[in-house]
């Protein structure tokens, strides 16, 4: 899978010590090694580590990776308090001067996030942007952006709703229900009540007929429409096999038009709207401070 994605230009890989418990960073170095010219991006969580505690997992993720240093290091949430994220800022710069880590990045940075940690050299922000979450559109980007961070989109196909596979919310495995799209009561969405489950399912309705009037499958459509905002620098795609990989990647996929990309707003808009303006898919409230310094939404 690694050397097929290499084959069709993809030169970026993003990893994290909890993937797989180490598995993941164990499988992509190997099929890595000797290959300088690929970048890899790390991240690690850091709620309750010291210092030390994120050297370790760092050089943990250097050691199962088979390399000298990380090209991105990113903090995967921002901690529960500014001063927690604020220590690990300063842990990695530390860890930049040292060599360890060429460039420093974020993931799920809100406005506020990202204005306190303003005096840090960040590079990126990684955020969870597809037809079925667009909620960072209304305040992050605009942050993310001003402030000339490259965005890089992760989940372009929402876990795998929009791969064109399921017609309908109910057929999406159970166990597979993580986030805040489905009933009330699924086990991994933590925190408050956040249903948004008849939204998302009209909205799947909405794409899957326009799929099926322009011909073009869902998959396509979705990763199209996320390649088609002026906002989004890099795209983070996932394939179970070779096969599916050869489908994303292929060249001959045409762009969406400008009428074709209000379409498809227009069909996931209400479904925005219900997400209260909260960008955390898993949490409500969510960990992402983008209404208030120092508030939760």
């Amino acid at each position: 899978m690694v050397h097929a994605a290499i084959d069709h230009g993809i030169n970026l890989f993003d990893t994290a010590p909890n993937y797989g418990n180490g598995r993941s960073e164990t499988v992509l170095g190997t099929a890595l090694r000797g290959r300088s010219d690929v970048l890899v991006a790390g991240k690690f969580k850091i709620d309750g580590e010291s210092a030390a505690g994120l050297r370790t997992l760092l050089t943990g993720s250097l050691q199962r990776l088979g390399r000298d240093h990380m090209d991105l290091m990113q903090i995967h949430w921002p901690a529960s308090t500014t001063a927690e994220t604020l220590n690990a800022m300063e842990a990695l710069a530390r860890f930049r001067e040292e060599g360890l880590v060429r460039f420093v990045g974020v993931c799920n940075f809100g406005r506020y996030d990202l204005d306190e940690s303003r005096a840090y050299p960040l590079v990126t922000n990684q955020l969870p942007y597809n037809l079925l979450w667009r909620v960072i559109e209304d305040e992050i980007v605009p942050a993310t952006t001003a402030r000339g961070l490259t965005t890089i989109a992760y989940s372009p196909f929402q876990q795998g709703l929009l791969t064109g596979r399921y017609r309908s919310v109910g057929e999406f495995p159970s166990g597979r229900q993580r986030t805040r799209h489905f009933e009330t009561d699924a086990i991994a969405v933590k925190g408050r009540p956040s249903d948004m489950r008849s939204e998302t399912g009209a909205a799947l309705n909405e794409l899957i007929a326009l799929s099926d009037r322009l011909t073009r499958p869902l998959r396509e459509l979705a990763l199209a429409f996320v390649r088609s905002r002026p906002f989004v620098d890099v795209v983070l795609v996932g394939a179970r096999d070779v096969a599916q990989l050869d489908q994303i990647c292929n060249p001959d996929q045409s762009a969406l038009s400008d009428d074709e990309v209000k379409l498809f707003e227009r069909a996931t808009e209400r479904l925005r709207e219900a997400a209260g303006g909260n960008p955390d898919m898993y949490r409500n409230p969510g960990r992402v401070r983008h209404a208030k310094p120092g508030g939760q939404g």
